[in-house]
């Protein structure tokens, strides 16, 4: 029974260790599966809402949006930095921002920062990307 206790110990010890050495994407990886895992135990995943995955992907679907989100996957921002960044006028970065928040890819606090939602999106472009060229 002893010998199980410090097996036991040990692998909490090595749990600890592979948890902090995760990516935070890995972790928003690790959450998003966790979340379908329960929602698969009713037997399916739920419907999708067309009109709503189309209105979110035709928000997103802009690359200076993109580039906000890649940029605050570095850290958070302010709007003056974003719109410097960007080198674009202060209402296309207003609208930009505003999507990014509706769609709730992008949080705002006393700056913006990205949220576990954009950062999972960011790493699922990677994988879009990294499978193949989009032709249009």
């Amino acid at each position: 029974m002893e010998d199980l206790k410090v097996q036991l110990e040990e692998l909490k010890k090595r749990l600890e260790v592979l948890e902090e050495s995760i990516d935070p994407v890995d972790e928003v990886m690790l959450s998003i599966k966790a979340r379908l895992r329960r929602k698969l135990e009713g037997g399916s995943l739920p419907e999708i809402d067309e009109e709503r995955a189309a209105k979110t992907l035709k928000a997103l679907a802009n690359p200076d949006r993109i580039r906000i989100l890649k940029m605050l996957s570095e850290g958070p921002m302010g709007f003056k930095e974003i719109k410097d960044a960007l080198g674009v006028e202060s209402p296309t970065v207003s609208h930009h921002l505003k999507l990014l928040v509706k769609t709730r890819m992008v949080r705002k606090g006393e700056g913006y920062e990205i949220s576990p939602d954009g950062r999972l999106f960011l790493r699922l472009l990677e994988i879009i990307t990294a499978l193949e060229e989009v032709e249009e």
